[in-house]
């Protein structure tokens, strides 16, 4: 459950600091919804950590949360505090814990966000598993370029662990794209059509209000694909619900999708494989992308989905484990507080 205030004490060889966690964005418990959300909004950010007046962490709030606590409940975000529709006492980690715990813990839990405090119990950063990936994936490439064997060791640890190894070898194409195109034995990937079967569907027409297509998002934990005869025309996402319609205090109700979604979104391949897909996402900072059979829409999948597809913290630890292993060489910009410094600012803290 997200509801531990225990703070994990496991000390690990590569705590929590190599992960490079992004500066918090903070704002008081007792503040209003409307102005979190345009503060978040202004700073290109999709949660906050909530503190009460001691400066103790009191909860989290993510754009998900004012989706399914805010707008679905018909809640006003200018009177509603933000204390009525955070996530209380959110589970947290130090920046001394185990690192590779730490991505356990959010991998187990469908925890995209993880508050970080330091030794005295105050905030001092975020953890967002789509920037550790995406993070992780851009040190291999870099390390590929140094020495191959690195991505060749990920490639034969994730194939372990996926249970390869057994009768034939399959060769996989353009695995993390330029990172890897290897062969190893065991069963390929998985494709996102596997990885959408049985699914709910959020798909939506244009002219549906944002209210409505509010409680699809909420109840299938998923962006809105708008569709009109047939054709994918557009994608809303949660970010996009709270920075494009509750930061500006727009009518909820009167407001269809299509004033406020992203137009002609990229879309792939539902044959295309989960590490192909991870790739995509990338090498463009997508955080959610469409799955189309040609114009039929089949749905779409987001950094977790490609996490679970792969196995979850079990199949990515090779990818993690290989990273921190080829470890800062100097030419990369620290994140917060990598090196105990507190003016250094992530390059990627608001591109995830």
């Amino acid at each position: 459950s997200r509801n531990s205030s225990s703070v994990r004490k496991n000390v690990d060889e590569r705590p929590v600091k190599k992960l490079r966690p992004k500066k918090p964005m903070i704002a008081g418990a007792n503040d209003s919804v409307l102005s979190v959300v345009q503060m978040l909004a202004s700073k290109r950010g999709d949660a906050a950590l909530l503190v009460s007046p001691n400066g103790e962490l009191s909860g989290i709030i993510t754009d998900t949360d004012v989706t399914r606590r805010l707008v679905v409940k018909g809640l006003d975000a200018s009177s509603t505090s933000v204390s009525k529709v955070m996530t209380s006492n959110p589970t947290m980690v130090s920046m001394d814990d185990s690192a590779m715990d730490a991505l356990a813990t959010m991998v187990e839990n469908h925890f995209r966000h993880l508050p970080v405090v330091d030794g005295k119990g105050a905030v001092v950063g975020l953890l967002d598993i789509a920037k550790c990936l995406n993070d992780a994936i851009s040190k291999l490439e870099k390390a590929e370029e140094k020495n191959s064997n690195v991505a060749e060791d990920a490639v034969k640890q994730m194939a372990s662990l996926q249970g390869a190894g057994n009768t034939q070898a399959v060769m996989l194409t353009q695995l993390l794209g330029p990172l890897m195109s290897q062969a190893f034995g065991g069963k390929a990937s998985p494709t996102l059509r596997s990885l959408l079967s049985g699914r709910p569907s959020t798909i939506v027409s244009s002219d549906m209000s944002l209210k409505d297509t509010a409680s699809l998002m909420a109840a299938a934990k998923k962006s809105a694909l708008v569709v009109d005869e047939g054709k994918l025309i557009g994608i809303f996402g949660f970010k996009d619900m709270m920075t494009r319609a509750v930061a500006k205090q727009m009518s909820l109700e009167f407001t269809s999708v299509r004033t406020v979604m992203t137009p002609n979104p990229e879309s792939v391949s539902p044959d295309m494989t989960v590490i192909e897909a991870l790739q995509v996402m990338h090498d463009n900072k997508f955080l959610t992308l469409p799955v189309c059979d040609g114009e039929k829409v089949l749905g779409v999948v987001d950094v977790m989905d490609l996490i679970y597809g792969c196995g979850g913290i079990n199949g990515w630890r090779s990818i993690f484990d290989s990273a921190m292993e080829v470890g800062d060489d100097g030419s990369e910009t620290a994140s917060v507080y990598s090196a105990g410094s507190k003016s250094r600012r992530s390059r990627n803290s608001s591109s995830v």
